[in-house]
This record gives C-alpha cells, sequence and structure tokens, in this order.
C-alpha cells in the first residue's frame, strides 16, 4: 500500500509543478490577455451601436486590422505554419471579415500544434510590441523612464505564480500610475508627436480583440502544451526520483527550468510592464469612445448606450 500511496504523491507533485510553471510562464499574458480582450470587445460594441461599424474601420481599421493579422503570421512563421493565404486589410461586409490568415500545419507535429496557441494570442503580444514600438519611435525620453516601469513590472511573475492577486492589482496600478505620468505630462499635451501616438495607439488597440477562431485555436494549443510540459516534468522528475539525474553530472542543471527562472523572471516582469501600457491605452481608448459616441447618441436622440457586452 506504500508503494501506491507513493505513486499517487508522485503524480500530485508532478501535476502541482507543472500547473505552477504554467502559471508563472503564461498567467501574466492570459490575464492581461483577457482584460485586452473585453476593452477591445467594448470599444467595438460602442461604435457598431453608435456611429456604426464602418466608421471604426475607417477610423481605426486601416492600422489595427493589419497588425491583428501580422501578429497571427509571426507566429506561424516562427512556429513554421505555412501561411496559405493572408489578406491584412480586406472588410467584408457579407461575413463582417475585416482580413484573415489562412495556415496549414502538421498535426502530428507538437511544436506546430504548440503553435496554435501562440497564434491564436499572437494579436495581443505583436500588438503590445507595436504599441512600444511607437512610444519608442515617438515619444522622445522616455526610454529612460520606461526603466522604473520594468522594476515595477518584475513583481508581477511573483504575485500570479503565488496566487496573490490583491498585490498583482497593486502592483499593475502602481505601473499604470507611472505610465499616465510619464506620458500625460504638460510636455507632452503640448507637443503635436504626442497626440498622434495617442491617436496611433488607439487604432492598435481598438483591434487587439481576439476573434471566436483566434479563441479556438489558442485553446487547442494550450491544452498540447499543458500535455507537453506534463509530460517534460514527468521524465525529469522521475528520473531524479531513482537518481539517474547523477549520471548527467552539471549538464543536468540545464534541462531544468528553475535554471532560467532570472531570465524568464526579467522577460515576464518587461512583458507585465509592456501589457500594463497596453491595458491603459486600451482602456483609454474604450472610455474615450464610450464618452464621445454617448454625447453624439444623445445629439442623435438615440439614447445612451447601457449594453456594451454585446
Amino acid at each position: 500500500m506504500s508503494n501506491v500511496n507513493a505513486i499517487l504523491d508522485f503524480i500530485k507533485n508532478v501535476v502541482v509543478i507543472t500547473l505552477s510553471q504554467l502559471l508563472w510562464l503564461l498567467g501574466v499574458i492570459i490575464i492581461f490577455g483577457l482584460l485586452l480582450y473585453l476593452f477591445a470587445r467594448f470599444t467595438r460594441t460602442v461604435y457598431v451601436k453608435s456611429a456604426g461599424e464602418k466608421l471604426d474601420i475607417i477610423v481605426t481599421g486601416w492600422l489595427g486590422v493589419p497588425v491583428h493579422e501580422l501578429g497571427h503570421a509571426a507566429f506561424c512563421i516562427i512556429f513554421r505554419h505555412k501561411i496559405t493565404d493572408m489578406k491584412l486589410y480586406n472588410p467584408n461586409p457579407t461575413d463582417g471579415t475585416l482580413g484573415y490568415v489562412a495556415h496549414s500545419y502538421n498535426p502530428k507535429s507538437r511544436y506546430q500544434r504548440i503553435g496554435n496557441f501562440f497564434i491564436g494570442i499572437g494579436p495581443i503580444l505583436f500588438g503590445t510590441l507595436v504599441l512600444y514600438a511607437l512610444l519608442y519611435y515617438v515619444m522622445p525620453g522616455f526610454l529612460e523612464q520606461f526603466s522604473q516601469i520594468i522594476q515595477e513590472g518584475s513583481n508581477y511573475t511573483e504575485d500570479v505564480t503565488q496566487g496573490n492577486f490583491v498585490n498583482l492589482w497593486n502592483s499593475f496600478f502602481a505601473s499604470a500610475k507611472s505610465i499616465l505620468n510619464i506620458i500625460f505630462n504638460t510636455d507632452n499635451l503640448s507637443n503635436w508627436r504626442f497626440w498622434v501616438f495617442l491617436y496611433l495607439s488607439f487604432c492598435v488597440a481598438s483591434h487587439m480583440e481576439l476573434s471566436p477562431p483566434d479563441i479556438k485555436g489558442a485553446k487547442d494549443g494550450l491544452i498540447t502544451l499543458v500535455i507537453t510540459v506534463l509530460i517534460f516534468n514527468f521524465l525529469v522528475m522521475g528520473i531524479e526520483l531513482f537518481g539517474l539525474h547523477v549520471h548527467a553530472g552539471s549538464f543536468w542543471q540545464y534541462i531544468k527550468l528553475e535554471t532560467y527562472a532570472h531570465h524568464i523572471n526579467n522577460f515576464l516582469g518587461i512583458l507585465g510592464s509592456l501589457l500594463s501600457y497596453a491595458l491603459i491605452i486600451s482602456f483609454l481608448n474604450f472610455a474615450l469612445s464610450f464618452i464621445a459616441l454617448n454625447i453624439y447618441n444623445l445629439i442623435k436622440r438615440r439614447g445612451l448606450i447601457i449594453n456594451i457586452w454585446r
């Protein structure tokens, strides 16, 4: 009976460690990705219920849609998917699509199947990178100040891993305050480049919304990723359980994910800061659109927009 208990404890430890690792690696992306999705969806809904969907396509879609589709395409290339067709900006009034990336892959390749997850959430990751690029090129002197935000963003990893979501929000609001103070200062408000930057940022942020096919593809890839990490941990922890890892000598440390923890934490800290910035821009876009388009509705005597979910 003791052998059965030992096996059950081993399985439990593997599952717990696997889930904690995935929460560590993907928690920030999933949490902020969901919030970005919600604000983008709310913004699109406000446009549709006031000035119409065409205005959103004209005002923000010319840039936001190509960035969205390039986010899919970039990860297709990284994960060796074959792009069979791509339209970066091709509004179709019949089915409502604004653009698309059609791709194929080898279902026998675990790497390519995992790629479905990153291809699905590609618009969020790539869109965040584009927002930072706009900030870097258009906002003078921001790079030096951004190091402070990166330092605050490093707290996200530990908070998410430990499930301390109260501290996570505290870290986010501290970072958000720093970003707002840096962006909305007197010098920027009187600089025409700031207003260009703000408009371009709104264009990108308003189209970081994931479509149902995006979410479905990401879900399929996530399942494969979870299974892969679970199998890897079974092998690694099983080898350590039987003491076989001693034969690998010092090389064994390079097999374990914990060896790279410091570098991963630094990367996740930067990513968390960028996602905070993207979320602030997305929220501002929604808030300003909500106010302006509600005023427009009142002028047209259509009433206030109450339901922003659909």
